[in-house]
């Protein structure tokens, strides 16, 4: 009997065999790299692709994230006048509060 390895587990093996590293640098490195990232469309992990002329991906549109506790959701559902659960409302109105915030941009 042979012993056949499932397709799906002998294509995370090119996954396996890429090597994550981690770095802590200074705050203005760290500060001058998101900057420059940033100024560039690019994320950070990118920008230290092009710094180290390594192929990178394209550039995406970023989302931004926000984790909001049952209490946040009651505040938010209380300033926008809305259920706590409504998701589509909540994230209309975040979004319309934070382009009001950044009324230039």
């Amino acid at each position: 009997m042979t012993n056949k390895i499932p397709k799906r587990f002998t294509e995370s093996d090119k996954q396996i065999k890429k090597m994550q590293l981690a770095f802590e640098f200074g705050d203005a490195i760290e500060k001058g790299l998101k900057s420059e990232a940033l100024e560039n469309g690019l994320s950070p992990t990118a920008q230290l692709r092009k710094i180290l002329n390594l192929p990178a991906d394209a550039p995406v549109k970023p989302r931004l994230s926000i984790t909001l506790s049952d209490e946040d959701l009651k505040i938010l559902a209380q300033r926008y006048n809305i259920e706590p659960n409504d998701r589509a409302f909540m994230r209309l109105n975040i979004s319309r509060e934070i382009e009001n915030y950044y009324p230039d941009k």
